[in-house]
């Protein structure tokens, strides 16, 4: 097995990078995007990245090969009220878990989910949730995540849609 990928904080010079592998993301999961759609996301998200970089409930992270963005990874802190287990309702998502096919199986996802395992102690998170692809599942289960059947997830229509 090769050497693990080095794992940093993104940064504002990122933004474009994580904002393409997002989508790159969602078109291996399903999301089928025409060229126009596809600009206009792209432009929506690198303005989400943009926005949320530096925010306190936020976290991202990017994975280097000689220099280029290869794999990318969020932490999403999200408060609710104390439940019983989680008496500061500090909880995480994990979210835009992505290695370009290229570069998988060199440890880069891993050292992206280690170093999101250490920012949600040091928010004194909880519980992460996530979702996981097929492939990923296993890398997930290894570090101690667990199926779960409590959540239901409903897609609200756009306004003004019938």
């Amino acid at each position: 097995m090769n050497a693990t990928l080095p794992v940093r904080t993104a940064t504002a010079a990122d933004l474009p990078t994580l904002a393409r592998l997002r989508l790159a993301l969602l078109q291996e999961t399903g999301a089928r995007l025409g060229a126009a759609e596809h600009d206009q996301l792209l432009a929506l998200n690198e303005a989400f990245f943009r926005e949320q970089l530096g925010s306190p409930l936020w976290q991202h992270w990017v994975a280097e090969d000689s220099g280029q963005i290869v794999a990318i990874g969020t932490l999403a802190l999200f408060l609710r009220p104390p439940y019983p287990g989680n008496p500061t309702g500090r909880d995480a998502y994990l979210l835009n878990m992505y290695t370009a096919p290229a570069h998988r199986g060199r440890g880069a996802a891993s050292a992206i989910v280690q170093a999101a395992l250490l920012q949600a102690r040091e928010w004194g998170v909880r519980k992460i949730v996530l979702h996981a692809t097929e492939a990923g599942r296993r890398r997930y289960v290894q570090v101690g995540f667990a199926p779960s059947n409590a959540y239901m997830e409903l897609t609200l229509p756009e306004e003004g849609a019938a």
